[in-house]
Order: structure tokens, then C-alpha cells, then sequence
């Protein structure tokens, strides 16, 4: 395997929005001053615009505000109230905590008990191997990462604060 270089890692400059302008962080938004943020405000105000009058351009003033409208209107679906809200975090947490036990009696067991972590219990069994899943493809692309993060950092000169770890652990 080819060794990355650095620079194909986080950029040293930040990555811009549609608007040119950085992320705001809340270290970033406790420190910039009013006229900053009046300057950043007014370049979002114009960029909004500009797009406004390219849909207008491209698709007639009545089909540009229909498409406005209808990108802000606020979803009308969501999960609803028949399920728990944190449904995922307490079958992963049963899961977890019954190694060895099959998927299908996990769910029966806790459709027993709730009605509200899904309607059957192989729907709360499906739910359990897509999280799972999920969890595993999740741990392995974080493995995958830090591998290369390592790889990448191989040659650089130690930090102050990996120094200062590093010693500690001596």
C-alpha cells in the first residue's frame, strides 16, 4: 500500500461554504466582532440574492418563489410519537448486554416488555442488525482512518502535548 502524504489529509486552510466564507465555530462567533458579523451577515444576504435571481433567470419569477417556498416549508413527517426517541441507544444497550442470545429472542423480549420500541418483534430485530451494522461499518471506517492518520504522520516531528503524553506514560 502506497503511503498517503500529508496533504491529503484535513486541509491547513479551511474548507469554504457556497458563500466563500468559513464555518463559524462558537469560539469563532464569541470572538468576532459586530462588524464582522455584519460583513458575513450582508455576504449571505447578497449570495441568497444572487441565487434567487438565477432560479428567476432560469426558471420565470413565479416557478423561482414556488421552488423558494417549497425548499423552506419545514418537513411535515418525522418519526412520529407511537415510537420511543431513544429506541436506537436501548436496543443497541440490550443488545450489548445479551452476548450469545439470537437477535429475533432479544426483540421478542423487549417487545414484551415496550410496545413502543416497534410494531412486531421482527421489526425490532431488524432494527437491532441495521445498528448494529451500522456501529461495525462505522468502527471499521474510524480503524481505516486513524491507520492512515498514522501512516501519514509517520516521519512529522512529535508535539508538544505527544510529548508530554508520551512522558507520562513512562
Amino acid at each position: 500500500m502506497k503511503m498517503p502524504s500529508r496533504p491529503w489529509f484535513p486541509p491547513v486552510e479551511p474548507l469554504t461554504d457556497i458563500f466563500g466564507l468559513h464555518h463559524v465555530t462558537i469560539l469563532g462567533a464569541a470572538c468576532e466582532s459586530t462588524t464582522e458579523r455584519q460583513r458575513r451577515v450582508a455576504k449571505v444576504k447578497a449570495g441568497v440574492a444572487a441565487a434567487f435571481q438565477a432560479a428567476v433567470h432560469h426558471l420565470g419569477e413565479e416557478a423561482a418563489r414556488e421552488l423558494f417556498n417549497r425548499i423552506l416549508r419545514r418537513p411535515k413527517r418525522g418519526a412520529g410519537k407511537a415510537i420511543a426517541a431513544d429506541r436506537d441507544a436501548i436496543l443497541l444497550s440490550a443488545f450489548n448486554a445479551a452476548p450469545g442470545q439470537s437477535t429475533i429472542s432479544i426483540a421478542r423480549q423487549l417487545h414484551g416488555e415496550s410496545k413502543r420500541l416497534g410494531n412486531t418483534p421482527e421489526a425490532i430485530a431488524t432494527q437491532i442488525r441495521k445498528l448494529v451494522r451500522d456501529r461495525d461499518k462505522q468502527a471499521k471506517k474510524a480503524r481505516v482512518e486513524s491507520r492512515r492518520w498514522r501512516m501519514a504522520t509517520r516521519n512529522e516531528p512529535r508535539t508538544f502535548l505527544g510529548a508530554a503524553v508520551a512522558a507520562r506514560k513512562k
